[in-house]
């Protein structure tokens, strides 16, 4: 693998995250239900205790350390990130603290710009044959720190003391604290194609500018075989963002994939 292309196709991953490495198969991260009782509390009482920020969080901008595992590699890096509800762009720089590349990521398709091989890549975010570190970068980042769900998207809810197990209508099953309502994971089916990943999990909960969000966030490709994982070091919540986007040199020209 060129050590220096795959550089940049791991923080795009985004996945805020700063945990050991040792990455398990997705059959390993299945959250067994049969054993468990259905819990007394309604979808709309759950939902209630989850932080839903999607009317008070719409811009974002924050730095953070990310580590990107994946079969033979492995990297350590710094982000910047901004982000709205539409669109992210992440900035990656190196150890040296050098930027070597940029994500954006829009609602259809992920821009990877690579500066110092000075390439550029389009990829459709509904793309089939998305390589699996690449897959993770196309996650918002208000998203990927807001995870939300609404009552209707709610199939069964279970107690396992001292969490409930949620699991939705498309198979996903979310783990979400009793005491704070703060989600610890979210477990994707493993034939949902619209996941990116296969598994997230939440940790570090932190009230900044008002609002309760994770300050380390994990990342599973959907094989499970990679994994990123964000310390989020610094945050701004609703920034004035300038136009997110790449500005390529006029000597890169963009490859579509």
């Amino acid at each position: 693998m060129n050590r220096t292309k795959s550089f940049y196709h791991f923080p795009f991953l985004l996945c805020l995250i700063l945990i050991g490495f040792g990455c398990r198969s997705s059959s390993d991260l299945v959250i067994d239900t049969e054993s468990l009782d259905r819990a007394d509390i309604t979808a709309t009482e759950l939902t209630e205790l989850i932080p839903d920020y999607r009317n008070e969080l719409m811009t974002i901008s924050g730095s953070g350390r990310a580590i990107v595992s994946e079969p033979g590699n492995s990297e350590r890096v710094s982000l910047q990130f901004q982000a709205n509800r539409l669109e992210s762009l992440i900035r990656v720089r190196n150890s040296a603290g050098i930027e070597g590349g940029q994500i954006y990521v829009d609602s259809d398709s992920l821009m990877v710009y690579n500066r110092l091989d000075k390439t550029a890549e389009k990829i459709p975010l509904l793309q089939g044959n998305l390589t699996s570190v690449g897959s993770l970068a196309s996650v918002n980042v208000i998203d990927l720190l807001n995870f939300t769900i609404d009552p209707a998207d709610i199939d069964e809810i279970y107690n396992d003391d001292p969490t409930y197990v949620v699991l939705l209508n498309n198979r996903t099953l979310i783990r979400v604290s009793k005491g704070s309502g703060t989600i610890i994971s979210v477990v994707h089916a493993n034939d949902n194609r619209a996941a990116p990943y296969s598994r997230v999990e939440y940790e570090g909960y932190a009230i900044i500018e008002q609002l309760h969000l994770p300050r380390k966030v994990s990342i599973y490709s959907k094989d499970g075989n990679s994994r990123a994982t964000l310390l989020v070091q610094r945050l701004e919540i609703n920034p004035l963002l300038p136009p997110l986007g790449i500005n390529l040199p006029d000597d890169v020209i963009i490859q579509r994939l």
